[in-house]
């Protein structure tokens, strides 16, 4: 049956009300998330759950999982089913909850939740298994994340005696202010077991001496016993405040005395369950909130600190109790519900949610946002606006594939990270285009950049966004906002928006057709797409101050290459555009040459756009060079850090733009390593070849030419240069890396040598070696974890 009998079939099946026989088809045909949802109809939450998880949507995950888990066989099924398809940080929770912990701290340790897992081993009284995760996770952490596993790597081994390695964790985690106190109660009694009993009168005194916290008695917006009436007329909801557990210096008693001895009775004999505070300290017990960092129409934005990662975040809350069940408290709710929806580099990521507590989690991005940096009289140049442009067209996209319109696209929601990225954010005011195409209840958005269909309470749509992006870019460009206020209303009704350059000569004047078209009154007259403004942008002229954003030009190797203008049978208007385009600078300036394979030629350039430097490979043409253009195509959906990321693949000019990777390749220079660092990148290999084995595919290429290694030992799989395409497997993937782990170790390439000779530079007892053939990378990765706990087992025990 064809592809198209396959849906027609499919879709008779559901108008005959067969959806379980739909949902077969579906799934024949990789359309899984029709398949989901007609497998839910039909009622089979197994099938809907595992083909929503192939379609990546993961509000239909929630859902599911969610039905699912009514009742404890259903969640059982749903636990195992996503640790089948290795959503291992779902299910562990699932289990966790169904009491069966030695699944859950598998899961959470396959997950890479280290203290969850060791927490787990813990409630089992196996403070060495936990111990030993702890050591491993503290080998492999960040300076931020450190603390919080040295916290409970010296509570484990203060309790089984090991007092004087205690001492040591403790007294590093104090360093970090949110766990200072904490540490210093645990270092108090530990010194005392030693010993060393005036060490721990001096910290027991530090203590009664040290302030309660960084959480101030009452943050503005806070109920606390010190505050008057609230900021804003706002305060913690009950239900919010009541969940919050106190700081751990609240066990301490009131008149804590001076007395060591007195103080370690108290300790002895604390019970389990402590009093409450009257003050809020750990949201969701596990935030702690260091300081505010803004406030806006859903609620107001605090630094806080993961007690249990270490890592700084952005939490957001939303504080007025009385308004649940309002119409500012569901927006909260909807900006929730819809971030943990989205997953998109240029959207900033949300890490925890809870609508019950009401506060958001978020990454927290060192950049600012783009209000701060107008604010603070930066002009962004016409690369960097362009650059700015494309990435929001990137996040913008991935909403509206869900259906999702912003409607709230300003500079204060634009935010960036370390590397000046861009990241939209803020959906507290987004809409769903099938939940109703007119607005109700007012204006919802910030009146500044709202568009005429918004304020007039019009059907909305996509083009609701394309107009806060042009007031916004319009805003960037020249420094002031199209219309000045103070009657927006009018001014966004009927007045037309002034030129870019009337407002700023230096502004190249490709800029004013591009945003009268953003900023069109009537919706239907505006940029039709975020596509076509795309590749607007592309070739936007910036008036030579900048290169055209077009595809790199293709060098021709013989008289069938194709001209860069296009095919071969281009009219005389494309040949003009492509004359025309010689004229100007090209996009990736300072080739360098890398050489080059029986397929393609190699150059380093730097991208003038995007100022960073790329490779660029330009390929022949013959039916291997596209062959391995269609390989480069699959590498590059392999979402890993450890496999070269492919920037762009242009089948016209037969040019693909890879990032170029730090460091050297294995051929050049072969590093000394450690023990632990040569388990570590044999288990970074596994997880690189790991994410092309999920989709169906392999490297095929895999050689010391072929991997860099940068000077932190992280290796990176090379996409580019890789020659003819040959007939790989995953099984031949695996054996290529355990090569490359052989001549890293000096050793025959087998997994039982690697294992023994890097066992022995530790003095460790080597993992039994996987029996038969591995055949893919997941089945290497388990392999190489065990490797890396032995070796770092062996040195934590030193």
């Amino acid at each position: 049956m064809s592809q198209g009998q396959h849906a027609t079939a499919a879709e008779q099946a559901l108008a005959r009300g067969l959806p379980g026989h739909a949902a077969r088809l579906y799934e024949q045909l990789w359309d899984f998330a029709r398949a989901s949802a007609a497998a839910r109809a039909a009622g089979d939450l197994p099938r809907a759950l595992r083909c929503a998880v192939s379609a990546r949507d993961e509000a239909a995950i929630g859902e599911l999982v969610a039905l699912l888990a009514r009742d404890q066989a259903g969640q059982r099924t749903a636990a195992d089913l996503l640790a089948q398809l290795r959503r291992h940080g779902d299910a562990a929770p699932l289990y966790e909850e169904l009491g069966l912990a030695d699944e859950a701290a598998q899961s959470y340790l396959r997950a890479h939740r280290d203290l969850d897992a060791a927490r787990i081993y813990q409630q089992l009284g196996q403070d060495r298994r936990a111990g030993q995760i702890l050591e491993r996770a503290l080998e492999l952490a960040t300076v931020d994340e450190k603390p919080s596993l040295q916290l409970a790597l010296g509570q484990i081994l203060s309790r089984r005696g090991a007092h004087a390695e205690a001492a040591t964790f403790l007294q590093s985690a104090r360093t970090s202010p949110a766990l200072s106190r904490a540490a210093t109660m645990e270092l108090i009694v530990t010194l005392a077991a030693l010993g060393l009993r005036d060490g721990a009168r001096d910290l027991l005194l530090e203590l009664r001496r040290a302030p309660e916290g960084p959480v101030p008695a009452a943050l503005p917006g806070e109920r606390g016993p010190a505050a008057a009436e609230p900021a804003h007329g706002v305060a913690l909801p009950d239900d919010l405040a009541a969940s919050l557990p106190d700081d751990l210096a609240a066990d301490l008693p009131a008149d804590l005395p001076a007395d060591l001895d007195a103080f370690l009775r108290w300790w002895r004999d604390r019970p389990s369950s402590r009093p409450r505070s009257k003050e809020p300290d750990l949201v969701g017990g596990r935030f702690r909130l260091e300081r505010p960092l803004g406030a806006g129409g859903s609620g107001r934005v605090f630094l806080a600190t993961d007690e249990v990662s270490g890592r700084q975040v952005a939490l957001k809350m939303f504080f007025a109790a009385e308004a649940r069940g309002s119409s500012a408290f569901e927006r909260f709710a909807r900006e929730a519900r819809l971030a943990q929806a989205l997953r998109h580099p240029n959207l900033v990521e949300v890490y925890e949610v809870s609508i019950d507590l009401g506060f958001l989690v978020m990454e927290l991005l060192h950049g600012g946002s783009l209000a701060q940096r107008l604010a603070q009289g930066e002009r962004p140049s016409g690369p960097q606006v362009r650059r700015l442009a494309l990435e929001l067209i990137e996040g913008l996209s991935a909403a509206h594939q869900r259906g999702i319109i912003h409607r709230d696209l300003k500079p204060a929601n634009v935010f960036f990270d370390s590397r000046g990225s861009a990241k939209l954010g803020d959906f507290g005011v987004a809409h769903l285009v099938d939940l109703g195409q007119t607005q109700t209840g007012g204006l919802i958005g910030t009146l500044a950049y709202m568009s005429p269909e918004q304020i007039t309470g019009a059907p909305i749509s996509v083009a609701a966004d394309l107009y806060g992006l042009g007031v916004t870019l319009f805003e960037a460009l020249t420094g002031r906002l199209p219309f000045l206020g103070p009657d927006f209303v009018a001014q966004h009704l009927g007045e037309p928006p002034p030129r870019p350059t009337d407002v700023d000569p230096l502004v190249a004047p490709g800029w004013n057709e591009l945003l009268a078209r953003l900023l069109a009154k009537n919706p239907a007259e505006r940029t039709p797409s975020l596509v076509e403004l795309r590749a607007e942008l592309d070739h936007l002229d910036l008036g030579g101050r900048s290169a055209p954003v077009t595809a790199p030009a293709a060098q021709r190797s013989s008289a069938q290459r194709p001209a860069v203008s296009g095919a071969s049978d281009a009219g005389p208007s494309e040949a003009a555009a492509a004359a025309a385009s010689a004229h100007k600078e090209p996009r990736y300036r300072f080739e360098t040459p890398l050489g080059a394979t029986a397929l393609s030629s190699l150059v380093r350039a730097v991208d003038s756009v995007l100022e960073r430097s790329v490779i660029l490979e330009r390929f022949e043409t013959t039916e291997d060079a596209d062959r391995r253009m269609e390989h480069v195509r699959l590498l590059a959906r392999a979402h890993t850090p450890f496999l070269q990321r492919a920037l762009s693949l242009d089948r016209l000019t037969r040019t693909a733009v890879f990032e170029a990777p730090s460091g050297a390749t294995l051929a050049d220079a072969r590093p000394q390593l450690s023990a632990a660092e040569l388990a570590r990148v044999l288990k970074r290999l596994a997880r690189g070849i790991a994410a092309i084995h999920e989709l169906g595919g392999w490297h095929g290429a895999i050689e010391p030419r072929t991997v860099v290694v940068d000077e932190n030992h992280v290796p990176t799989l090379l996409a580019s240069g890789l020659g003819e395409p040959s007939a790989g497997t995953a099984a031949g993937d695996v054996q290529a890396v355990i090569g490359i782990a052989a001549h890293l170790a000096e050793c025959a390439p087998t997994l039982a040598e690697i294992f023994r000779v890097t066992a022995a530079r530790v003095d460790a007892t080597p993992p039994a070696a996987p029996q038969g053939e591995l055949t893919d990378g997941e089945a290497l990765y388990a392999a190489a974890d065990a490797l890396e706990v032995a070796v770092l087992s062996a040195l934590g025990a030193r």
